[in-house]
């Protein structure tokens, strides 16, 4: 992983002149967070599958309707891109298939992308249980060398 980026305000600087950027990371690492400020502060369009299980303002995780969210976003992140907006993609990525995607949306495009992992360990706002936490850990796949100059990572300690 490259350490393209030592702080928050140098890591959006780098990440800015990218057209779609994908954030993953375990839960609680601060995807959300991070892709909210992309959005505020940069115009990016915000899209994570965790947004399509909140009912009521109560996040209720249904894996029978995850492959759905996650084909929702790769649609909107393809329909916004071709708009000439850039999105900001918030999901946990745990393998490298589950951004093939928004990879394919973005390459449809014509626009560029890059990842940004996030490593950062807030303590997760869906109390997804440690076992969970666990075994998405255990499945985690670092990405390939080839996309390490592209590639940029949040810890919890980037603005210091």
């Amino acid at each position: 992983m490259s350490t393209n980026a030592a702080r928050s305000t140098d890591l959006i600087e780098a990440i800015v002149p990218f057209d779609c950027v994908v954030l993953r990371g375990l839960p609680g690492s601060g995807k959300s967070t991070f892709a909210a400020l992309l959005s505020h502060s940069h115009g990016f369009v915000h899209l994570e599958a965790d947004s399509h299980f909140m009912t009521n303002g109560k996040y209720t995780f249904d894996p029978l309707r995850a492959a759905d969210a996650h084909a929702v976003v790769v649609r909107d992140a393809l329909s916004a891109m071709q708009a000439g907006r850039k999105v900001v993609v918030a999901n946990t990525h745990v393998r490298l298939w589950e951004m093939s995607g928004i990879v394919g949306a973005t390459q449809l495009a014509g626009r560029t992308l890059c990842f940004v992992e996030c490593a950062a360990n807030w303590g997760n706002i869906h109390d997804v249980p440690q076992a969970a936490l666990d075994a998405m850990r255990a499945r985690w796949e670092p990405l390939p060398a080839e996309f390490r100059a592209i590639a940029f990572k949040l810890t919890a300690n980037s603005d210091e």
